[in-house]
């Protein structure tokens, strides 16, 4: 495999792994802030309270997502250019 494809199989686990975290961080603070469970499938929830955990929810994953992609990308540049 060439080194980029080795930089989107990192960046992709990486990002995955990243919004793994997130989820789960979010979900806690919910939790904390709210002290029920964040909505889901099936639960009676206001259209408030599911359009603000969507809210925080696509802000976080889109934050996630641009700061590992870019930590990623500088890592791996940076290690490129000291093997050079």
């Amino acid at each position: 495999m060439n080194s980029a494809t080795n930089q989107k199989i990192i960046t992709t686990l990486s990002v995955m792994a990243a919004g793994f975290v997130a989820t789960k961080a979010l979900d806690l603070l919910w939790r904390k802030a709210t002290g029920h469970q964040p909505p889901s499938k099936g639960e009676d929830a206001s259209v408030r309270e599911i359009v603000v955990f969507a809210a925080i929810s696509g802000a976080l994953a889109a934050l996630a997502r641009a700061g590992t992609t870019k930590a990623v990308t500088r890592a791996i540049s940076k290690r490129v250019d000291e093997v050079v």
